[in-house]
């Protein structure tokens, strides 16, 4: 039996009891049970027309998806290529003199060469390429939280870039160091396409 036909029995049964055939409790516990389920009653009346509307929408857009040619370019203004801002290098995080991390500041572009603003995870290293025979990783840095990841993009006054703040490790050796390579990761979310870039950045190391 549906809720319509249970409130409209139960509607009866307190009529009844409203003109004395229930004495006081009874009829309390029935005018609650009575509002307690004519209120389930309209939340699932909402509920029933939320879930129509959603299946009206989502057959329109499969209608629309259905269109299009199979060879419609799903990527036509997709990422290819990360580029590593000039402005990348060397940065104060603790206020004491030297740099104790690298700031990096990237760009995606397109095929055409236009910056782009794409979802997707960007995954940064640090190199210690000294010794080429034998680099050492400073550090790795996964950017990987949508919400990490908008509060990077800066858009404002000609910017259009993501920043990154890679800190180095405390006690690491690196005296004498004065550049690292940068190497930077972005996974696409829309291709699926890993992009990558390198460069070799200046840092300023203050022994302490």
């Amino acid at each position: 039996m549906n809720h319509p036909c249970l409130v409209t029995i139960l509607s009866g049964v307190v009529i009844v009891c409203m003109t004395g055939g229930c004495n006081t409790g009874q009829r309390e516990r029935l005018v609650t049970g009575y509002d307690q389920l004519r209120q389930q009653n309209e939340n699932l009346t909402r509920d029933l027309a939320d879930r129509d509307r959603t299946i009206a929408a989502l057959k329109v857009q499969v209608d629309d998806l259905t269109t299009f040619d199979s060879d419609t370019p799903a990527d036509l203004f997709a990422v290819t290529k990360v580029e590593i801002v000039r402005l990348t290098g060397g940065s104060d995080y603790d206020g004491k003199p030297g740099h104790d991390g690298v700031t990096v500041h990237l760009r995606l572009r397109d095929a055409d060469g236009d910056i782009h603003k794409a979802a997707g995870r960007f995954t940064i290293q640090l190199l210690d390429n000294r010794d080429l025979g034998s680099p050492r990783v400073l550090g790795v840095y996964k950017f990987h939280d949508p919400e990490q990841i908008k509060k990077a993009w800066f858009g404002k006054f000609g910017t259009s870039h993501f920043t990154f703040k890679c800190p180095l490790k405390a006690g690491d050796n690196l005296t004498g160091l004065t550049d690292v390579d940068v190497k930077v990761e972005f996974l696409d979310y829309l291709t699926g396409r890993r992009i990558t870039a390198v460069k070799q950045v200046p840092i300023s190391i203050v022994a302490h």
